[in-house]
């Protein structure tokens, strides 16, 4: 695979990129409030491709993609019905009982990795391809299932892994070195190795080195390492060039901000063209210093037989931060008959960022009509409703609407405003002011600003009233939501469908 297809595949964390792509099959015991439930969701590969005769760790992760918390959790592999084929050479990890291995409790939005090993009979496998089946269950109820294709070879190759790297705490304008290990678990070299560093949001990875490259989209680096990661090979970055993670002085919080590192076996032609762009790049060369000693052979070209473990995801939690939201309100100034715009938010007062979206809170704006207008043309990102978990999808004609839910699909700046536009015509009729109201959640403890009119001016003097100063001039630029954030916002969309469906 090419380095971009997987940077592209993999740079988001594995729990919102599969939100995002169709949501979960979430189970049926759903309450009618959002939150009511837990729920524990197993985010691991399709497929695991395994040497014949040679030893395999498979790691995948548990999700509490809920906002409650989950007690007595419980993760099984196989099943009766479903029994693992015993010339896998299946191992359960470490403390297990049997294949049924007590979790414990999970927070919500809290993430665990697990690991087991399988080892193939090294020939006369009957079957190429078996499957192993993993199910969650919360209290003695199931949760979440799934299942690993294992498939066996004698071919081999080379097979890159990324260790786990420990969460971090970090406080704003702080920041950590972090250790890298990359390993070729596979029977066949690796020519040359690409190194990718990505933070979406939030804080800023540092690799200043001749052979990185910065990459604004991934908001990382990527590294070239033009030498030979032999087959059994384990390296690291040296003590000297570490990887270092800046969290920036006005950064959010409370909030767990991903950060993902992967590795991949390189084309002679990618390590040619990124050559040739950082040319004469300035700064030390980042080298990989081997951490046990492999008998190097003659290299030969390969494919990676299992690329779902060609990174590592870890988060760098920053307590909690103050920021102030107040509402922005506006006016609807023209004759009956005009059809006017306006622009509507918040502004954050500080001192630092607002939290970005995630699994437990999504910010939003509830706009409330004023009468004596009806709606023309509304933001992408507003949705008939009056909050996160009252919105309706029945309506199909705007002029009926006259409440929204406009979604912060961002962490806001300091001193920054996020604004949404929203058409209406006046009406030859009473004009009673709406209001536009912002969520602040946790950060915000002031709430006498949260609340902003929104109001109608009659150019004959008949409206009612009056205008909110202070209204910003135009729309800050924002470059669209990530797919993180559209995630979470799938999951909380399709989560709240289903309860309706099983309310009814």
């Amino acid at each position: 695979m090419r380095l971009r297809a997987l940077i592209s595949r993999l740079v988001l964390p594995a729990a919102v990129s599969a939100l995002a792509v169709g949501g979960l099959a979430l189970p049926a015991q759903a309450e009618p409030e959002l939150g009511g439930f837990a729920y524990i969701g197993i985010l691991s590969p399709e497929t695991v491709t395994v040497i014949n005769g040679q030893s395999k760790t498979v790691k995948f992760d548990l999700y509490n993609l809920s906002e409650v918390a989950a007690e007595d959790v419980v993760l099984n592999f196989g099943s009766t019905s479903e029994p693992i084929s015993e010339d896998l050479g299946f191992v359960a990890p470490a403390g297990c009982t049997g294949n049924a291995c007590v979790i414990g409790d999970f927070k919500p939005g809290q993430r665990r990795s697990v690991k087991f090993t399988v080892k193939p009979a090294a020939s006369g496998a009957a079957d190429p391809a078996s499957s192993i089946t993993l199910t969650t269950s919360i209290g003695g109820q199931l949760s979440d299932e799934t299942s690993i294709t294992v498939v066996r070879t004698d071919k081999g190759g080379a097979d890159i892994e990324v260790d786990d790297i420990a969460d971090l705490k970090l406080s704003p304008g702080g920041s950590a070195e972090v250790p890298v290990t990359v390993r070729n678990s596979g029977n066949k070299d690796v020519t040359a190795l690409g190194l990718v560093v990505a933070a979406p949001v939030g804080v800023t990875p540092a690799l200043n080195y001749s052979n990185c490259e910065k990459d604004t989209d991934l908001g990382g680096f990527v590294c070239v390492f033009n030498d030979t990661l032999a087959a059994g090979g384990i390296f690291t970055l040296p003590d000297n060039m570490p990887l270092r993670i800046k969290v920036p002085a006005g950064a959010a919080g409370p909030y767990d901000y991903p950060v993902l590192v992967a590795a991949i076996g390189l084309t002679e032609k990618y390590v040619f063209d990124f050559a040739k762009r950082t040319a004469g790049a300035s700064g030390r060369e980042l080298t990989l210093e081997p951490v046990a000693s492999v008998s190097a052979r003659e290299p030969e070209p390969a494919d990676d037989l299992n690329e779902d473990d060609n990174f590592t995801q870890f988060s760098v939690t920053v307590p909690k931060t103050a920021a102030d939201s107040a509402a922005i309100g506006g006016v609807f100034e023209g004759e009956a008959g005009d059809d006017r715009s306006v622009k509507v938010g918040l502004h954050n007062l500080g001192p630092s960022a607002i939290i970005p979206p995630g699994m437990a809170w999504i910010q939003y704006v509830h706009v409330k009509m004023p009468t004596g207008v009806l709606l023309t043309r509304a933001d992408d990102r507003c949705l008939p409703g009056t909050s996160l978990i009252d919105i309706d999808e029945t309506v199909t004609d705007l002029s009926e609407v006259t409440d929204l839910v406009c979604l912060v699909l961002e962490s806001v700046p300091d001193n920054g405003r996020h604004l949404f536009t929203l058409s209406a015509e006046i009406q030859d009729a009473e004009h009673e002011a709406g209001a536009v109201t912002v969520d602040g959640g946790v950060q915000d403890s002031r709430s006498g600003n949260d609340t902003a009119a929104l109001t109608v001016k009659t150019t004959g003097g008949t409206g009612g009233g009056l205008p909110i100063t202070g209204a910003p001039a135009g729309l800050v630029a924002g470059g669209g939501a990530a797919l993180l954030v559209a995630g979470a916002l799938a999951y909380r969309m399709a989560r709240r469908r289903r309860i309706v469906t099983v309310a009814e």
